[in-house]
């Protein structure tokens, strides 16, 4: 506690001259986006040359089939992070959603999870660029879920990934995966731990900051261009398009709300004061939005809880009701009689299971809202305090954040309106059994 008092007067000091703490130095440091940008880069570029074996291009090689790179229309020697990109575009035009009755493009949005299932895993790869199709057809394996692709289908969030990056719901289950699966060819997990820790927060930083520079190059227009209208209406036209994903409206919403507050905490600070009322107020009203998601949250997770107590003891009655049936000596109606009771409790854990979908859908997406609200916070951090540019160009960057939250709020709050309540409350109302299935299918994966 003493420490903390000395060390009060150096804090204040570092936040009225814009740095931020760093964990891992142990100091307030200066916010340079160019700087951190080349280090993501750097990053991102090793992170690829390891995933590809080596191949940094995306320059075609020889292999025996290029049916599979056809369908994504990509290079056969296309990175992962291309390949991934390639099948979100073709998986989004034909998805069920936007295709309702339409068996072709349902034909094609599973071929498409198939040939992923084959280009994401690098062994898969070398095997099928070796001996083509038929060694694919061929392969007997379990099938497993590839989280990132899966929340990013369920919330829409492919679409919106240069504004949110990768979902830490997608990264925190990636991460467990992959975990488990290394836990089970070795027992140094301590180790696997560590570094697997180290890993979530290289890609929690690249994700920070590549959301960062994706704001400051949508924003030039405004900041550099000084044409406010031509970016609102660029602004505008894409928020329409983003509101047709999954949860878009519920996505515009959440990152609206963020931008404009932190917009509003930052203008008050530079232009009236660090201890004026403006600043008191914008930062309780920043606040009080974190604690309304974080009360949707925790009232979710208590739904979810009550939820899985009804599916629990309904799977429990069921187990034992063929438990006493199966003790008694059957005859031939006997048994028959088992076989309805059976099919009676199936249907009964599977009324209870679709009961139970919405509200799991609901504390997920409450989850995911909580996440934006703390990285968003951090990405605006650092595009409204980076120090590579003048004071000048940072105040009108947070002018152009403003007016970016103002449209995100308006188109999403229009296309919920229009939408009857919105993606998340219809999912809610019956749609979250279709919504889980589809989201599940494609991002089905070969072990």
């Amino acid at each position: 506690m003493g420490r903390g008092v000395m060390q009060a007067p150096k804090a204040h000091w570092a936040r009225c001259e814009e740095k931020v703490w760093d964990q891992e130095l142990g100091q307030w440091v200066d916010v340079d986006l160019c700087a951190q940008e080349r280090e993501v880069e750097e990053m991102k570029g090793e992170a690829e040359a390891s995933a590809a074996g080596g191949s940094k291009g995306s320059d075609a090689v020889a292999v025996a089939d290029t049916e599979y790179y056809d369908l994504l229309k990509v290079s056969t020697g296309a990175t992962p992070s291309e390949i991934k990109k390639a099948y979100y575009k073709e998986a989004r035009q034909c998805h069920p959603d936007k295709n309702p009755g339409d068996e072709a493009a349902t034909a094609k949005f599973q071929q498409l999870s198939k040939v992923y299932q084959v280009l994401s895993d690098p062994e898969l790869r070398k095997k099928y660029d070796k001996e083509g199709k038929a060694a694919m057809e061929e392969e007997q394996k379990t099938m497993q879920m590839d989280p990132t692709v899966f929340f990013s289908l369920l919330f829409g969030s492919e679409r919106f990934l240069p504004w949110t990056g990768e979902l830490n719901i997608a990264m925190q289950a990636d991460h467990f995966v992959k975990a488990s699966e290394k836990a089970e060819q070795d027992d140094d997990s301590l180790l696997e731990d560590e570094n697997g820790t180290e890993a979530m927060k290289r890609r929690q930083l690249r994700r920070e900051v590549q959301c960062a520079v994706h704001l400051r190059e949508k924003l030039e227009r405004d900041v550099y261009g000084r044409d406010p209208v031509g970016l609102e209406e660029q602004l505008t036209l894409e928020a329409h398009e983003l509101a047709g994903a999954q949860f878009g409206p519920e996505l515009l919403v959440a990152l609206g709300e963020v931008y404009q507050l932190r917009a509003e905490v930052y203008l008050a600070n530079e232009l009236s004061g660090r201890w004026s009322l403006s600043k008191k107020l914008v930062g309780a009203k920043h606040s009080g939005m974190r604690m309304r998601h974080a009360v949707h949250f925790y009232k979710n997770a208590a739904g979810s809880l009550v939820q899985a107590k009804k599916l629990y003891s309904t799977a429990n009655k069921a187990q034992g009701k063929i438990a006493a049936q199966e003790k008694q000596d059957e005859s031939e109606a006997e048994k028959a009689d088992r076989g309805l009771l059976e099919e009676e409790a199936s249907k009964d854990i599977q009324a209870a299971m679709d009961d139970a979908l919405p509200t799991f859908l609901q504390t997920a997406w409450s989850l995911v809202v909580r996440d934006i609200d703390s990285t968003m916070k951090s990405v605006a951090r650092k595009f409204l305090q980076d120090k590579s540019v003048p004071w000048q160009i940072r105040v009108r960057r947070a002018q152009a954040l403003q007016r970016l939250g103002k449209i995100f709020i308006q188109e999403g709050t229009k296309a919920a309106a229009a939408a009857a309540g919105g993606s998340a409350r219809a999912a809610a109302s019956g749609e979250a059994k279709d919504v889980l299935q589809e989201a599940l299918l494609g991002s089905m994966r070969e072990k």
